[in-house]
């Protein structure tokens, strides 16, 4: 890479880092129905109001050892782990698109990795999915969808049978689990979601982000039950998952079907 391509891959990684800390500021702050302006940051446990370095995305969790200067109580590693996803999300889809797509595009493409840490850090923080998030999640899919056909081409009718896979799939899951142990095992929010998701990457992508998001979710919920972080019986937050899976799959979606057409068959 060039110099100039460098300073915007340094800057895209900052952004993402920040714009991910405000996300776990509105999933920390929303579900709770805090103003999202006041008070400023501030440490949970001892309510000291956070100085302009302890409030770095990324460096204050890490210089600070993961624990508030004043009181020494832990932050939650959630928080570090959005912020770190947030600029590494950014960094890849500079690295992937910047120099491919247009800006309507690139601006669409980034407002939704925002979105899906959003609507992860909020699921995750409270097991809940917004409508208004689902509507936003709608509107950039049908925006960005529409813009890359209308310069590029493309078929519509692949994105309308990713939207009915998504939904048909995790419907019918939803109504299986309820029916086996007679309680809602998934929420209404994950079901929704993974329709729009499917309208948005098309007919066979929403199935490989599928995989990708139970694949990383067993792993990573296994992990967690392992190290005493959660129980066997807890409820999961399988949204952060599915959008991983997502985004996995608007990167790199292309990549993982020409390795698996061409190299391993």
């Amino acid at each position: 890479m060039d110099a100039i391509t460098w300073i915007l891959a340094v800057f895209s990684f900052m952004f993402g880092a920040v714009f991910a800390s405000f996300a776990g500021v509105l999933a920390y702050r929303l579900p709770k129905k805090q103003s999202i302006s006041k008070p400023g940051s501030h440490c949970p446990a001892c309510r000291k109001e956070l100085s302009w370095y302890e409030n770095l995305p990324i460096i204050a969790y890490l210089l600070q050892d993961g624990k508030c200067r004043n009181c020494k109580a832990p932050i939650g590693f959630f928080s570090f782990l959005l912020e770190l996803s947030g600029g590494v999300f950014f960094l890849l889809t500079f690295l992937q698109f910047g120099a491919q797509q247009t800006l309507p595009e690139l601006i669409l493409m980034l407002a939704l990795i925002f979105l899906f840490l959003v609507m992860a850090a909020i699921d995750y923080e409270s097991h809940n999915i917004y409508d208004i998030t689902l509507i936003l999640f709608a509107l950039l899919s049908v925006g960005l969808v529409l813009c890359r056909i209308f310069l590029r081409g493309g078929e519509f009718w692949t994105h309308l049978a990713g939207a009915a896979i998504g939904f048909g799939f995790f419907g019918s899951v939803r109504l299986i689990a309820k029916w086996i142990l007679k309680r809602e095992a998934m929420g209404s929010g994950d079901v929704y979601l993974a329709g729009i998701g499917g309208f948005l990457l098309g007919g066979f992508e929403i199935l490989l982000a599928i995989i990708v998001a139970t694949v990383s979710g067993s792993i990573i919920e296994l992990l967690r039950i392992k190290y005493g972080k959660s129980s066997s019986e807890a409820e999961i937050a399988f949204a952060p998952y599915l959008l991983l899976g997502f985004a996995t799959i608007a990167l790199y979606g292309n990549a993982i079907m020409y390795f698996y057409w061409e190299v391993l068959l």
